[in-house]
């Protein structure tokens, strides 16, 4: 049986307060107070609070890294309250049991999930708030509550109007009423229509406030030294020399790495060159990308796997068979903020100010670490600088919280950028062997055999103190990781649940034990399988004559999502006639519910590919801010690009061997091809935009250097011969 993500946590997520419906926890009998609460303040739920001087607050309990949260989640509030998303006062959210994810069960920002699980909960928040302001206002007002409306931070009546302010000792004694009526979507003034960004001018002027950002009161800075090979550890160091350095203040021990404490981060960085350590290999030692891969290829041919997924059935008829090995590397965040926390101590609690996107995981993982309880511990977010998927993790906050206990200091954790680059936790290297049957030019086979390693086996290992009582032994934690790795979807999504119709479907699964750390990198194992998929359908409609176009309508049904998608990409794009010297590759594939197609027009100088237009069209149900869905296509088509020419982490004996952005390259701005995005109208509930512009931009990118050049490329990044 296959165990999705949400599955396999709702199996262990023993909270003991039921199931998060809506903005309540029911059955939680010891729900902690909301957040920010105040004695004067009107506050029924944990997501809005009117304070006694009128102002709108609204929790935001979804992280803000660049994807546009901030705005969106506000304008959902700013509908069901008639007013100006602008007005409304945005406070990045503590942990609190209310904010966690119906599906995953923990507070998480993650699998481009925040508005399509926001959607509904955040305007029944606002709703119920502006049904308590109306009937406060009635009371006092003695006027039926039909006669009055809220608008833009006051109750309007037909002879005036009242502040909300006015009205909030009144509200604080109205009980919540049991149900409300939400606004209907041809009512929306602001769903689909506000194309503001809240958060644009503050960090257009810099005075947004990061984690990196973040001051404290005699806090000292803290530079660790890891080894250079995973899970190496330092069996000894020598310190007089960085000692003996200006502002240094301690050099210490901390779990296997070595922490040079100063005054400031140079300081601090310019010391920890002058220590000297003797590392002890880890597990890893000897560990490559190339062996790895060969291994891989191995499994492929030696192990039939574990069946995920299979359709129709299998004929006994001959045909011709195609077979095709896919390969793509280790990919890095290298997120433009590196990784950052400061941490301050005490006998009786810890706080933390950062940016991570899984505070409740953090929460966890730092009382393991330190002996605290959860209770005794405060995580303050801000603006990420980038997440990918990588601040799910909490080993940086871990490391900030254990050098300022060890030392007895308020400590800053910052990593370089080599830090950062060498310490991530990777998109996992990954080989498929696609193979199909063709008879008489008809395809009546397509499957696919993918060799990984399990996201889902680390990360579950993880975690699962966060989702399981304190009680349950470490023991079980071990068993569930190793549960979850043999059935880890990420491996596979995208290749399985398509629309494609062949007569037989197959995908099968085989794990690969070893493994460098890996994590959720920017739409996980969809980066990887469109790149398999929807090339392998390319290489399909070449060997049968088609136009890769056409062959893919062949196999769709007449009302499938992918094909109208596909087909407004192609007649968007004027399929079938690139400009002079251009040649164009299409791609469709639907990521975390949203459906995207992607037509890339390139010309090719020498070996260099030179993409000079990416058409996409995106379905994702209403677009809640147009404008920043048009964004979202937009940043995942150039971290696609970037991904796909230039992206690869490479492993010699067990470490990383890229450092920075001179081995680990971007895109450059004279690279960046003209992008245009088409959202197509739906009057659906929304789905995902973060993640889903990513996957089909390799696939579209390397359909289109086979029509230039009649070179199938089977592995990222690509390079012609």
């Amino acid at each position: 049986m296959s165990l999705s993500r949400r599955n396999f946590i709702k199996s262990t997520a023993l909270l003991g307060g039921g199931i998060a419906i809506g903005f309540n926890l029911t059955g939680c009998s010891k729900s902690p107070p909301f957040p920010n609460m105040s004695s004067t303040a009107l506050q029924p739920n944990a997501f809005l609070q009117v304070t006694a001087e009128g102002d709108v607050i609204l929790q935001l309990h979804k992280s803000e890294m660049g994807q546009g949260v901030f705005t969106g989640l506000t304008t959902l509030a700013a509908e069901e309250l008639n007013m100006d998303p602008a007005q409304i006062i945005v406070q990045h959210a503590e942990f609190h049991p209310d904010f966690r994810d119906p599906e995953f069960y923990v507070m998480i920002t993650g699998g481009s999930s925040s508005v399509r699980l926001s959607f509904v909960s955040i305007r029944e928040a606002a709703a119920t708030l502006a049904a308590i302001l109306k009937s406060a206002a009635a009371q006092q007002l003695n006027l039926p509550e039909s006669s009055l409306s809220v608008v833009d931070g006051k109750v309007v009546h037909a002879s005036g109007d009242i502040l909300f302010a006015d009205i909030v000792d009144t509200a604080r004694t109205i009980p919540s009423p049991e149900a409300v009526t939400l606004t209907a979507p041809q009512d929306f003034k602001y769903i689909g229509y506000y194309n503001q960004r809240l958060d644009a001018r503050a960090k257009v002027t810099g005075s947004s406030q990061f984690g990196i950002d973040v001051q404290y009161p005699e806090a000292l800075t803290a530079v660790l030294i890891r080894s250079p090979d995973f899970g190496g550890r330092a069996k000894s160091f020598d310190a007089i020399a960085a000692l003996a350095k200006s502002g240094v203040r301690t050099v210490l021990d901390v779990d296997g790495a070595v922490a040079v404490v100063a005054d400031t981060y140079w300081q601090a960085r310019q010391a920890a060159s002058a220590v000297t350590i003797e590392w002890e290999k880890g597990p890893l030692s000897g560990v490559s990308s190339d062996t790895l891969r060969n291994e891989r290829h191995t499994l492929l041919e030696t192990e039939s796997g574990k069946n995920v997924e299979e359709k129709g059935e299998q004929s006994a008829a001959s045909g011709d068979e195609v077979t095709a090995l896919y390969n793509v590397p280790y990919l890095a965040h290298a997120t433009m903020e590196p990784m950052n926390a400061l941490a301050v101590v005490s006998p009786e609690s810890i706080e933390i100010w950062t940016g991570n996107q899984s505070p409740d995981i953090a929460l966890s993982a730092i009382a393991d670490a330190t002996g605290y309880r959860r209770e005794q511990i405060r995580i303050h977010n801000q603006m990420l600088g980038g997440g990918f998927g990588r601040r799910i993790l909490s080993d940086y906050l871990v490391e900030a919280a254990r050098v300022a206990q060890l030392s007895g200091f308020p400590i800053k954790v910052v990593w370089s950028r080599e830090d950062d680059m060498r310490g991530d936790f990777y998109r996992p290297n990954s080989s498929v062997k696609m193979s199909a049957t063709i008879d008489n030019n008809v395809v009546t086979s397509l499957q696919a055999k993918v060799a990984a390693p399990s996201i889902m086996g680390q990360f579950v290992g993880a975690v699962s103190n966060t989702l399981m009582p304190q009680w349950i032994p470490d023991g079980l934690h071990n068993k569930l990781a190793g549960l979850a790795a043999s059935s880890d979807p990420a491996a596979t999504e995208g290749l399985v649940e398509n629309d494609y119709q062949f007569p037989y479907m197959r995908t099968d699964y085989i794990m690969q034990e070893t493994s460098i750390p890996i994590g959720y990198w920017r739409s996980v194992g969809h980066s990887q399988n469109a790149f398999f998929m929807e090339s392998f359908i390319d290489e399909l409609a070449a060997r049968t004559g088609q136009d890769p176009l056409q062959f893919r309508l062949n196999h769709l049904p007449a009302d499938s999502r992918r094909r109208k998608v596909i087909e407004e990409a192609a007649a968007r794009a004027d399929w079938g006639k690139p400009e002079a010297g251009q040649f164009q590759g299409i791609a469709v594939h639907e990521s975390f519910h949203t459906m995207v197609a992607q037509v890339v027009s390139v010309s090719i100088e020498g070996k260099k590919i030179k993409v000079h237009k990416v058409v996409c069209v995106v379905e994702c149900g209403i677009a809640v801010n147009p404008d920043i869905v048009s964004a979202q296509m937009e940043g995942g088509i150039v971290f696609a690009l970037t991904a796909a020419l230039k992206g690869d982490i490479t492993v010699v004996d067990g470490a990383v061997q890229q450092s920075n952005f001179h081995n680990y390259e971007m895109l450059r701005m004279n690279e960046t091809p003209e992008i245009e995005v088409h959202i197509m109208p739906s009057a659906e509930s929304p789905t995902g935009v973060g993640e889903p512009g990513v996957p089909p931009l390799a696939p579209a990118l390397a359909n289109a250097v086979f029509a230039a050049t009649g070179q199938r490329l089977r592995q990222l990044p690509l390079k012609l011969s």
